[in-house]
């Protein structure tokens, strides 16, 4: 039995290597779509060649029939939430684990998020929570392909049918991944990605691309994108806005690098899928490691891969969020690093407990909005998701870089046994350990809606 570095053994891993490979691979017909687009001189334009090709391309890859590039993810949530028609008040659930651009893209439009908790087996946003949400205001529900997962489609598409509802979906930890034939961003009504370079189809800065079947839809989109004006191809630009706009344009040279990226998303989707099943064909082997659920139909291409620790059926009675900290600093001192991704959930940040948003309460105190409160604490399932898991990476270093090489898989296999041959002495370490759950780390609102979260030594 090898000794724990926790413990003052020697780590499994001293930085012989990178953990994660170079993300996005550049290759030679990366560089020559660059320097194309640099050698014409060309570099402003949403009629752009570069952007025309690019949406084209995504389009017939995507088999949706209306798609534009944009600025950023954020930038494409925010369109598709105008697509929808919402208008401000309006109300647009989001699950409460998600990154906030999820929820920012709503109050960019001046509407109001109201959050829903999730299904603690997917971690995606649990439609019977969803439902229970509904009020005369809402308009949307946005759905998350949490960690590169779809969510559960067919069952939030029958209540948004149900009650006249607008389905967005955020794609943007999901690109390649597939839901009952379909691909991540063809299965809401409308859907919004993005590009960054830490995404599994990535360009070289912050890029975004809308989706839709509705031309309508697009037609709202296309003038959120530009100034809220009308541009048409192979007609003088008139500028004449017909409605608020923004300048969510994106650059040619990052359409041109997508255009590369995107004809080898196949070849990384398929590494992806492989070694994330070989990592959870290997943890499912160890009592206690629950790798992440795969709903039949659906495909995972793990932007994130969320393992949760389960004490009792590794056969311990403690503290489940203490048994996750611990093998956490064990993993850690190996050379492995295990993270949080997210620390609360997305109602217990500081602007929603305040109301801050655009000032004097806005959105929440425009005419005709109804009384909404933010408690975190009502989010049960994203609480003990919160605290019983964790991903693989470390913090400002987590995504689709891990799985595209197996040796990397094998190094994480082989240190998650090692902690498990020594699993006595991290649940003694666990039960010693001063411990705070994850969301005690948000500092106290000046305004005083948070408390301050002492840490314990036992419970």
């Amino acid at each position: 039995m090898s000794k724990l570095a926790l413990f003052g053994g020697e780590p499994l891993f001293k930085n012989e290597r990178p953990l994660e490979d170079r993300w996005p691979e550049t290759l030679p017909e990366d560089l020559e779509a660059i320097n194309r687009v640099i050698e014409s001189g060309q570099f402003l334009g949403i009629n752009h060649p570069e952007i025309e090709a690019a949406e084209k391309e995504i389009s017939e890859y995507f088999n949706v029939d209306y798609v534009l590039l944009m600025g950023s993810g954020t930038a494409s949530l925010h369109a598709a939430v105008a697509a929808a028609g919402c208008v401000p008040g309006d109300e647009v659930i989001v699950p409460a684990l998600t990154f906030l651009a999820s929820a920012s893209a709503v109050l960019h439009h001046v509407c109001i998020p109201v959050f829903a908790d999730i299904d603690p087996v997917t971690y995606n946003i649990d439609p019977k929570s969803v439902e229970a949400k509904i009020t005369n205001r809402t308009r949307a529900i946005m759905a998350v392909d949490l960690h590169g997962l779809p969510a559960d489609y067919d069952s939030l598409r029958k209540i948004a049918d149900k009650y006249n509802l607008v389905l967005i979906e955020d794609a943007a930890h999901a690109m390649g991944a597939i839901y009952k034939g379909k691909k991540a961003g063809a299965l809401g009504d409308v859907a919004g990605t993005s590009l960054m370079p830490v995404k599994q189809l990535a360009t070289c800065g912050e890029g975004g691309i809308f989706f839709t079947n509705n031309v309508d839809f697009y037609n709202r989109a296309s003038m959120v994108r530009s100034f809220g004006e009308v541009i048409q191809k192979d007609k003088p630009r008139a500028y004449n806005a017909f409605t608020l706009g923004w300048n969510y344009r994106i650059n040619p040279i990052m359409a041109a690098f997508l255009r590369t990226q995107l004809k080898r998303l196949d070849h990384y989707t398929e590494l992806f899928v492989s070694n994330g099943a070989y990592l959870s064909k290997g943890l499912s082997e160890l009592p206690g490691i629950i790798p992440p659920h795969i709903p039949e139909g659906s495909t995972h291409v793990y932007h994130m891969y969320r393992i949760k620790f389960d004490p009792r059926a590794a056969g311990y009675e403690v503290h489940p969020g203490r048994f996750a900290k611990a093998i956490e600093d064990a993993m850690g001192a190996e050379g492995l690093p295990l993270r949080l991704y997210q620390n609360a959930p997305i109602p217990g940040q500081a602007m929603f407990r305040t109301k801050e948003g655009f000032g004097n309460g806005v959105p929440w105190s425009l005419p005709g909005t109804n009384p909404i409160k933010y408690d975190f604490e009502e989010y049960t399932n994203t609480l003990e998701v919160l605290e019983t898991t964790r991903c693989i990476g470390k913090n400002g270093s987590a995504g689709p870089w891990y799985f595209r090489n197996r040796e990397t898989m094998d190094l994480y296999l082989k240190g998650f046994r090692k902690v498990w041959e020594n699993l006595h002495e991290i649940v003694d370490y666990a039960e010693k350990m001063e411990y705070s759950p994850p969301w005690s780390i948000l500092a106290p609102s000046t305004r005083g809606v948070w408390v301050e979260v002492t840490p314990t030594k036992k419970g």
